[in-house]
């Protein structure tokens, strides 16, 4: 593996096929406060360049999200996801959830749970998207469309996935951050599989082409596919 960053990354944008924004945690220069940073890395060249805040959001809440973060204090520790008819839906931690349309204006915000518990995390998957319940040791999908429950894998009696924190998604993969390994879903007929990999429990884990990318309190990793 590849160290590419010493701080803790809070945040990972998919800038294209081949590039990746990541918002780092940085000291203020007097040490006193911490604050956010940005920086791009494109994989084909190994090059690494600094981007500003606005090229973030613009990733990440798509062309109206100037009225989006208007909306929000705190726009770097959400998910969010730019759905197929353009609306976007964002998510924090404790499953506090808010869908806005293409030009920004709130539709809905509600709490998403699973058997009364908060989910947490969002993959897009066409027409779905994925969340986890930490506490109900599962993985859900839902319609974009209604934001109903399709499917769910795993629970307390299955032993799939322990205490899910985080999920991502290639063309694919759905991957699940557990607290003790990383796993992988197929998309095509939902196997559940290990990640190939010794990670040791990463905050993140992200699937960019052949390339792995591994978030840990120290900072983040590039891993490359044999």
């Amino acid at each position: 593996m590849i160290k590419i960053s010493t701080g803790e990354i809070i945040d990972v944008v998919r800038y294209s096929d081949t590039k990746v924004i990541f918002a780092e945690k940085a000291l203020s220069p007097d040490f006193t406060t911490t604050k956010a940073k940005y920086f791009i890395l494109d994989f084909n060249t190994g090059e690494k360049e600094a981007v500003t805040t606005t090229a973030y959001k613009l990733k990440k809440f798509g062309f109206a999200f100037e009225t989006i973060c208007a909306k929000m204090t705190d726009f770097i520790s959400c998910d969010a996801i730019i759905l197929k008819n353009r609306n976007v839906l964002v998510m924090f931690e404790g499953g506090e959830a808010g869908l806005f349309d293409r030009d920004g204006e709130m539709l809905w915000n509600k709490k998403l749970t699973y058997n009364d518990a908060a989910v947490q995390s969002l993959a897009l998957d066409g027409d779905y998207f994925w969340t986890v319940s930490k506490s109900e040791d599962c993985v859900i999908r839902y319609n974009a469309d209604n934001i109903n429950v399709d499917i769910r894998i795993g629970g307390k009696d299955k032993g799939t996935f322990r205490a899910p924190f985080f999920a991502s998604a290639d063309e694919d993969y759905v991957y699940i951050c557990c607290s003790d390994r990383v796993r992988k879903i197929s998309k095509d007929n939902l196997v559940v599989s290990d990640v190939e990999g010794l990670y040791d429990a990463p905050k993140r884990f992200y699937k960019l082409g052949r390339y792995s990318i591994i978030c840990k309190p120290d900072g983040a990793y590039i891993d490359k596919d044999e």
